[in-house]
């Protein structure tokens, strides 16, 4: 796993975290759209690196 890769994941976290944690500022939808992103983001980094 690469460094960015890893960063993506720990930012998809963060973004679970908070919305989990009730961060009023993000609606559900923004959340779960910020977490696709990264997510997307990481596979393709990684089908990249293959």
């Amino acid at each position: 796993m690469t460094d960015e890769t890893e960063h993506h994941l720990r930012e998809a976290l963060q973004h679970l975290e908070a919305a989990r944690e009730g961060d009023l500022r993000k609606t559900h939808d923004v959340a779960l759209e910020q977490v696709s992103n990264t997510v997307g983001s990481v596979l393709q980094e990684y089908t990249e690196d293959q």
